[in-house]
Formats: structure tokens, sequence, C-alpha cells
């Protein structure tokens, strides 16, 4: 048996679409499962004027189920004579049946009376109406509307229902508009059709200029641009997103290129780019050295050419181009430093004041950040990029609203205009990358150094004043700033405490009674949600997530100390004794765990392996600190390593736990001395 749904509805939104036609499969596949239907295969398709569901081989009739009911344990159902007790009668009335119909089940908590019926499945064709019903009905937009006298919320008007089992209409209504076996084709190439079976669906939406499938509708809108759209030399440039949301504004793609004026070439191309894919959803063509070329490709939701959808569209991309060019014009009138005293005007948050005070705090923390790394050749940069860095927010570019995605590159433009050293003009743009997961990263220390102090600025301000993210809600995006601020570390080798630039931070907020709450409370906050976004960034570099948490819960300031520890905890763990060496530290640990002391008393030391542990514990203590001094961690997991020989000589000779009560706290002393040895890169107890 096979189904098919369409629900036909006025153009909804494209980003609404896959996630719409995701919300509709499952519910379907979770519905099918309660109520155990059985079926081969589901699909869904989707254009902005219809969504459709097709499931193949489906069952005739649900899947018989034998249902187990528990009830009282068998010493509470029966009395000594055998007799059923209350509790017995009770559960027998509430399950319809005789006491001669118990049976007595085993479970992990005893024996228990309990019923076991059996429930014959009914046809599917009975289920299907109310499932496909309940569907529509559950389908969530991130935004819908209701219209005329309904009460029905959908992202757009229904205006049919197509539900067809086999060749037969499945019936059932919502709101007035009842399935039918009829659907309508392109709203502009195509008519209303009879559907006499699922096949005929397919074959007559097809000829009526509809491709329900998406794949196939992004496949032909680069192909066809590919076949028509270019010459020799030129290459339209294909932006995956705005290819995404194109195929999901058609029914039917026909590429159309179009012209624009030469003349606006001399406006920088990323916004003429920019202009055209984020407001009018063309797609530029550049020639082959990447240079933009006064043409574009506009998609049509049509089967043909059209000189008039042609002229229109150039007439529209005419107006955008001059009021890009007249933005940029103007905001060169003026100088970088002129807008960084408009931020002065703007509100960042509330609580933490206007960039223009951002900034401020962000050249403080530079400031620190220099001495700290002891740069003296590029500090005059690095403060002049900080100065300039948010200059571009409140030009005609940037602040009306129009190019908000070139923020950061138009403040490199207008810096490299205004003749700024080319590392700062760059760094201004840079100090924003990345933007997102897997964006590069910084080329320059000034957009480095530049973002790491925006963004720590971002991340202690927002926690003192109590702007925390909470599941799914991070307004300030202040997971993927802390993100960003390990990756540019690691991806520029900087050797950065980040615990001490975060106190640095919060010295500058509470100097100037900003913070809401008190400086520890922020502290192990900001400090925790640091350590979670480490985590996920070295599991995410494939490394196992155990010896990622074994070292971050030792200490996590250093970010590229991290890495080397965790290159020379992956090196020796691929020693055959490695597994054995984590078991005896695991064994110590369990041993010594709540006792604190270490200070041995060597006249205690009664046992001759005790003494050697000893004596080799205070060698191993010189080699350890001389190793981290070094930072030599491929040394220092070695003497954990070598040391497995000695530790279970200790354990297979000295009894650990002795009567006399000096010196089993003494010999506890001496394990969590060598403990606390092993545990200063890492703490092995983790390691599984």
């Amino acid at each position: 048996m096979e189904i098919l749904l369409e629900i036909g509805m006025e153009e909804i939104p494209a980003r609404f679409l896959k996630d719409t036609l995701k919300n509709i499969e499952n519910y379907i596949k979770k519905e099918f499962k309660d109520k155990r239907i059985k079926y081969s295969n589901l699909k869904t398709y989707g254009t902005p004027r219809r969504l459709i569901l097709n499931i193949n081989e489906v069952s005739l009739k649900q899947d018989d189920f034998t249902e187990t009911n528990i009830g009282p344990s068998k010493k509470v159902a029966f009395d000594d004579a055998g007799e059923p007790t209350k509790a017995c009668l009770g559960f027998v009335k509430s399950q319809g049946i005789d006491v001669k119909d118990l049976e007595i089940i085993d479970t992990e908590k005893g024996e228990y009376i309990g019923v076991k019926k059996h429930i014959a499945g009914v046809e599917t064709k009975e289920l299907i109406p109310n499932i496909l019903k309940e569907c529509i009905l559950n389908i969530n937009f991130k935004k819908s509307m209701k219209w005329g006298t309904k009460k029905l919320r959908f992202a757009r008007p229904i205006r049919w229902i197509l539900a067809m089992m086999n060749d037969e209409l499945i019936n059932f209504e919502i709101e007035g508009i009842k399935t039918e076996l009829k659907s309508f084709g392109h709203r502009f190439f195509g008519s209303e059709f009879k559907v006499e079976s699922i096949e005929d669906y397919f074959k007559k939406i097809k000829e009526n200029n509809v491709i329900i499938d998406i794949e196939e509708r992004k496949n032909k809108i680069v192909e066809s641009i590919k076949s028509k759209c270019t010459k020799i030399g030129e290459k339209v440039l294909l932006d995956e997103e705005l290819l995404d949301e194109v195929t999901n504004l058609v029914e039917y793609p026909y590429p159309i290129v179009g012209r624009f004026n030469s003349e606006f070439l001399e406006v920088p191309q990323e916004v003429l780019i920019i202009t055209m894919q984020v407001h009018q959803r063309y797609f530029p063509i550049l020639d082959e050295n990447g240079k933009l070329l006064p043409k574009f490709v506009v998609i049509r939701n049509g089967i043909e050419d059209s000189e008039n959808v042609k002229k229109g569209n150039e007439k529209v991309i005419g107006a955008r181009l001059s009021d890009a060019r007249f933005f940029f014009n103007e905001d060169l009138k003026r100088t970088l430093d002129s807008f960084v005293e408009d931020l002065k005007n703007v509100v960042y948050q509330k609580d933490l004041g206007t960039i223009y005070e951002k900034v401020e705090r962000n050249k403080e923390l530079a400031k620190y950040l220099l001495e700290k790394l002891d740069i003296k050749e590029i500090e005059e940069n690095i403060l002049r990029t900080v100065h300039l860095s948010k200059a571009d927010l409140v030009s005609n570019m940037i602040g009306e609203k129009e190019y908000t995605k070139l923020q950061g590159f138009m403040g490199k433009v207008y810096a490299e205009k205004a003749g700024e050293d080319k590392e700062v003009a760059l760094g201004i743009e840079e100090h924003y990358y990345p933007r997102y997961q897997g964006d590069k990263l910084p080329t320059t220390l000034e957009g480095a150094l530049t973002g790491i102090v925006d963004k720590i600025d971002t991340l202690v301000g927002c926690f003192g004043v109590g702007l925390i993210p909470t599941g799914s809600k991070d307004p300030y995006a202040l997971r993927r700033a802390t993100l960003g601020i390990i990756n540019v570390i690691l991806n520029s080798k900087l050797n950065i405490n980040l615990l001490d630039l975060v106190n640095k931070s919060l010295d500058i907020y509470e100097k100037k009674n900003i913070l809401k709450s008190t400086r520890e409370e922020v502290l192990i906050k900001v400090k925790e949600f640091i350590k979670q976004r480490i985590i996920n960034v070295f599991t995410d570099l494939k490394y196992s997530k155990d010896f990622v948490n074994a070292i971050v819960e030792v200490d996590f300031k250093n970010i590229i100390e991290i890495e080397s520890k965790l290159k020379a905890l992956v090196t020796i763990s691929k020693n055959d004794n490695f597994d054995d060496i984590i078991n005896l530290v695991k064994r110590i640990e369990n041993i010594a765990k709540n006792y604190q002391n270490t200070e041995v008393k060597e006249e205690l030391l009664i046992e001759e392996k005790e003494k050697e542990l000893y004596n080799y514990t205070e060698k191993i203590k010189i080699d350890v600190k001389e190793n981290l001094e070094s930072t030599d961690y491929n040394n220092y997991f070695d003497i954990i390593l070598n040391s497995k020989g000695i530790i279970n000589e200790f354990f297979n000779n000295v009894m650990v736990m002795e009567k006399d009560e000096n010196i089993k706290n003494n010999r506890l002393a001496l394990l969590k001395s060598i403990y606390n040895e092993f545990s200063k890169v890492a703490d092995l107890k983790y390691i599984e």
C-alpha cells in the first residue's frame, strides 16, 4: 500500500521549507512506530507552494501486540492460605479479568502477579486519516499566522489538501478544507488537475512544470547556470547558502543574465556582491581572475526567458548599487577617528556602556597583554588596530543596517583609503575572525590580539552583569566568542595565560563598579565556561575526551601548553605499559584520596620496599620540577611510565593499612606524595 499527502498553500518563506519537511518526517515516523505500522520507505518533497509526503509499502494492518501489566508482588497478592488479598482483587478488577487469568511473572525484584493481553492490530486505513490530519495540525513553524475566521495557525494559508491511499481518497477535513483528488501545477505555467493515482500525480505535477524534489531543483539551477549564463573565462559565484535559499523560492527555476552599469565597479566588489546576494538574491559573475563583472544571474520562477523580468531586475539592482555607491563615497569624506568619536553615542549594552567604552576597555586589556607577551615592535600597531576596530559600525555602509555582513571589511577598506598601516587595516577586518565554525582565522598579530581582547571583554562583561547563556539562548554569542579565543590562540601559537587575562578584565570591570555579582562568583562561572569550550575544541581536534579531561582538570590556563601535554600523553599512551601504570595510579588514588598529608617521616619507614619507594619519590621530585620548568612533557610522562616496577614492588610487599596508626598514616602520606607528582600535568584517574 502507498500513501501520498500534499498540502497546498500560499508561498511559505524559503527558510521554513527544509525544517518543515523534517518536522513532517519525524512526526510520521514516530506515529507509525507508536502505532506499529510498518513501511519500507518514507520521503518528503517540497516547494514554496506545497509540502509532500510519500510512503511506500505500508502494511495493511498494525502488528499484533502482547501487553503485559504487572500488579502487586505474589506475597502481597495472596495470603498464607493462598487466597487472593484485597490488593489482588483490586488489580483483577482494574484489568477486567478473573483471578484464574492471572500469571506469576518473574522480575528483577522477584515474583509478581500480572496479566498478558493479546491486542490484535487494526487495519491501517482506519488509522491513516487521523494520523495525517494530526500531522498537519502539529507542524511547527518559527512564525505562523491565522487567516479569515479559521483558528488553525500555519506558516501561510492552506488552499488544498490532496491525500491518497493507492488510488483512493483519504477523507478528512481541517477547518472546512476537505481532502480532494486534485492538485495544482505551477502558479503561472501550470493548471489545476485531477489525480487518478499516486503514479498519476508524479507524472502530472512534472507536466505542470513543478519540480518537487529539492535536490533536483538545486541541481537544475547549477546546471542551467553553467550551460546558459557564462562565456569563456567567466564564472558564476555560487554561494551555497544563497543557492539553498533560491532553490526554495521557486517551483521551476530558469536563470536569466542581467547587467548593471560598469561605473559601479569603482565601489569595492565585496559591497556589490553583498548587495546582489543579500538584497536581491542574485548570483554575481566573475572573470577568470575573480574580478567582478557588471553582470549577474537572477533565477526566475518560470520555464522560459523573459525580457520584462530581465529589465525589471536590472532597474532594481541599479537603484540598489546607487545607494551603495552613495554610502561609500559619503563615508570616504570622513576620518576613521571621527567615527570612533561617534561610538560614544552607540550603546553596546545598557549595563556595559557604549561601544566607545568597550574599545577603551579593550585598549587597557591589550596593553596588559602586550606587556605579558613582551611584544614591543608592533605595540603601536596593535593599539591602533584596537582603537579603530569598531569605527566602521557607525559608517553609512554599516550603520544604515544595509551591509552589516561587511563590518570589519569596510573598516579595512576605509583604513587603507586613509593610509593606515596595511597590517592595521587587515587587523581591523580579521579581529572578527572566526565568525562561525570553520571560518578563517587571523593571519596578523594585529587581528589575533585585537580579537582576543575584544572577545575576553565581551565574555567577562556579559557574565559580570548576568548575561549568561542558557540552553540554546546565547544572544551575545559567548560560546562562539570563547571558541574563537581558543582557536585563535592555537592558530597563532600565542603563549597567553588565559586566566590572567580574565582576571585583568575583571580588574577593569571591578574598578568601574560594573559587576553585578562578586568577583569570585563571576570568575568561577567564566572559568567553567572556558574550560568546557576548551574540552570541545580539543575533542573536535580528535583528541580522546578522557585525555582532555585529565589535563584540563589540573590546569587549563595556557592553551598551547594543553596541546603540548596532549601530544605527549597520546605518545606515551601507545606504550605497552600505559594501561598498567594508569591502573596503578588509580589504585594509589583510591587508597589515598581522603588523605591530604604528604609529609613522610623516614623513621617510620620499616619495610625495605617502602624505603625504596620513598627514595625514588624524592629523586623524581627533582626530575619532575625540571621537566615542568622546561615544558618537557614527554620526559615527564616517561617518569610515570617507568615507575611501574617500583610501585608494584611496594604493593606486593607492603601492607598500607597497617594496624599501627602512625605507620599506616606514614604510608598513606608516601602514596599521596607520589600521586601528587604524577598529577601535576594530568589527573590520570580520568583516563579510561
